[in-house]
């Protein structure tokens, strides 16, 4: 496991190192194309990361089976990943020309770059359930460490050829492609506990779950390309500096609750009321405004450091996006709580409608500012509030 938690800062830290990258090559001008496509890649791969949570699920069953050694498997993930692979592939070429034009100004290659992307994913998602689910997690986490470091290396690369923003929609997808080299012909053989049609309906909600969280974590770039692109600036910033912030205000509050997800879903269960959310969602809400306070008076100083001046936002904005994290880790952990009690189908929905909300306010015609910095508080509380409807009051 320790291998695997290296491998897993590792590839956080080359993701912000590929980000960092970009900004430095591709400038104020291109950079919010890029975001959006990574968003929009990163945010159909945590869809596709539902595989992988019920593979491990069904492996790990099989696994503690006592059953004879020679008789055949029911299920194989790995026939459900080329359905669900090709699925995806054929719909993002298909959607493409309603996709591309939104995220992009010109250019075929991206849509064939994403589809060839998304299907290799998709094996990549079950390899990692299956080797997850068999504890193998020297070779899992072999296989992330590859996946990071292709692209933080290729990047590099990009930056000092000048490979322009194809080649970072090469770098986006290229990760994917690292189950080959991991792979082994005992991982094909690997089966699950549910018959296919168990497996299917589990799956089913498994892909709902992740891919909820993942449309307003990873995906939100996305909205904001499609819904800000003309919307005027307060301050003068531009929607790559925008969404720069974003993204890296997120990252040190979402980024710690996301690593105590188990340990929150634990507590959940031993405690199932609203007030055991007290303490957790206290927490990262101070944590946030003291982020917020440290954001406002030094964050426009480092986002020119880090990326150039076209990423120039004010302190004001970057207080407010941070606190606005806070309120996404809020939902992250009443979205835990849901979880704990058995209600999938809400916690889905928290999400949706986490989304909808937050998607909605950028829709209405706000400066650029105050319609991202409401659509992340908005969303995320009331997501949490349809979450916290489905816990038992304290008596």
């Amino acid at each position: 496991m320790r291998a695997l938690s290296l491998a897993t800062l590792f590839a956080a830290l080359s993701g912000f190192g590929v980000i960092i990258v970009a900004g430095r090559s591709l400038g104020e001008e291109l950079y919010d194309q890029f975001m959006a496509y990574w968003g929009l890649f990163f945010a159909l791969t945590g869809l596709l990361d539902g595989l992988m949570h019920e593979t491990t699920r069904g492996i790990s069953a099989k696994s503690h089976q006592r059953t004879d050694a020679t008789r055949p498997a029911a299920t194989r993930p790995w026939r459900f990943g080329a359905v669900i692979g090709i699925t995806v592939a054929v719909l993002a070429l298909l959607t493409a020309p309603l996709w591309v034009p939104l995220l992009i100004d010109d250019g075929r290659s991206p849509a064939v770059l994403m589809a060839i992307g998304l299907l290799s994913y998709t094996f990549q998602t079950v390899l990692s359930g299956v080797l997850s689910g068999l504890k193998a997690w020297p070779r899992y986490a072999t296989m992330v460490a590859i996946d990071s470091g292709i692209r933080l290396v290729l990047a590099l690369i990009a930056w000092a050829a000048g490979w322009g923003l194809t080649g970072f929609f090469v770098i986006t997808v290229i990760g994917a492609l690292s189950w080959l080299i991991v792979l082994r012909p005992q991982h094909l053989r690997a089966a699950v506990d549910v018959s296919p049609g168990v497996f299917a309906r589990r799956l089913g909600w498994a892909m709902a779950a992740s891919g909820s969280s993942a449309a307003l974590i990873t995906g939100f770039p996305v909205l904001m390309k499609i819904t800000s692109d003309d919307a005027a600036s307060l301050t003068g910033a531009s929607l790559s500096g925008v969404i720069a912030a974003v993204t890296f205000t997120r990252a040190p509050i979402l980024v710690p609750v996301q690593r105590f997800q188990s340990a929150l879903i634990v507590r959940f269960v031993d405690q199932r009321t609203r007030s055991a959310l007290l303490m957790p969602i206290g927490l990262v809400l101070a944590v946030g405004l003291l982020g917020a306070v440290a954001a406002w008076l030094i964050g426009p100083w480092l986002m020119v450091v880090i990326l150039g001046e076209g990423f120039w936002v004010s302190g004001p904005m970057l207080a407010a996006l941070t606190f606005a994290s806070a309120c996404t880790g809020s939902l992250m952990i009443t979205g835990a709580a849901t979880l704990a009690g058995e209600r999938h189908r809400l916690y889905v929905l928290g999400w949706v409608i986490a989304t909808l909300v937050a998607f909605g306010v950028l829709l209405v015609p706000l400066p650029l500012e105050i319609g991202v910095a409401t659509a992340l508080m908005i969303g995320p509380v009331a997501g949490a509030v349809v979450h916290l409807s489905t816990l038992p009051s304290d008596v």
